[in-house]
């Protein structure tokens, strides 16, 4: 089963990065599979650690799809990382294997720890709108604008019956850069 989290690695030098992804979902073992050319792969490359952040913002996962985003965070209890303040819980994990055939790495890592801030509110309609805009605005390069365009009208349409003002913030940021951003060679604008 995939979750959608919010990803904290650390570089060699301590700089944390901040990632939405979907992670492969078990109690003792989470799968991560990056792009290779992410910071991310190259920080659970560097340092074999990470933090898995379950939150349930979804502003979050629009800021960290569209632009590279530093928010507010705590250092991990048991490993050399960053905690999400924004997080209702997370975990800590290692690696304990790391395949890079292209084009997405296999991470595989270990629980090492565990923690919750507060209950997990959950995700209403709109917020679940907000998360596929998100993965969308992370695939511009690899879909169709008028596939993109379409889902994002029918998404749209979600938020606007069910979402708060946190979420049609989000949605508003997705769309905004998604209108603005370079189109793949080869596709015709309409």
């Amino acid at each position: 089963m995939i979750i959608e989290s919010v990803l904290t690695t650390m570089d060699a030098g301590g700089a944390v990065n901040f990632a939405p992804m979907g992670v492969e979902w078990g109690e003792e073992e989470i799968v991560i599979k990056p792009f290779l050319e992410t910071t991310t792969f190259r920080n659970l490359q560097a340092t074999g650690v990470a933090v898995v952040n379950l939150t349930d913002d979804v502003l979050l996962f629009a800021q960290g799809a569209t632009a590279n985003v530093q928010f507010p965070a705590v250092p991990a209890q048991k490993i050399r990382g960053a905690v999400l303040e924004a997080a209702c819980s997370w975990r800590e994990v290692e690696v304990r294997s790391l395949d890079a055939t292209p084009p997405r790495a296999r991470v595989v890592t270990r629980v090492v720890h565990r923690g919750v801030r507060r209950e997990f509110l959950g995700f209403n309609r709109a917020r679940h709108a907000v998360l596929e805009a998100a993965i969308l605005a992370t695939r511009t390069q690899l879909l169709a604008p008028e596939q993109i365009r379409d889902e994002f009208a029918r998404l749209q349409v979600i938020v606007d019956k069910t979402a708060g003002p946190r979420e049609r913030e989000a949605m508003a940021l997705l769309t905004d850069y998604v209108r603005r951003v370079p189109r793949p060679a080869g596709s015709a604008a309409r």
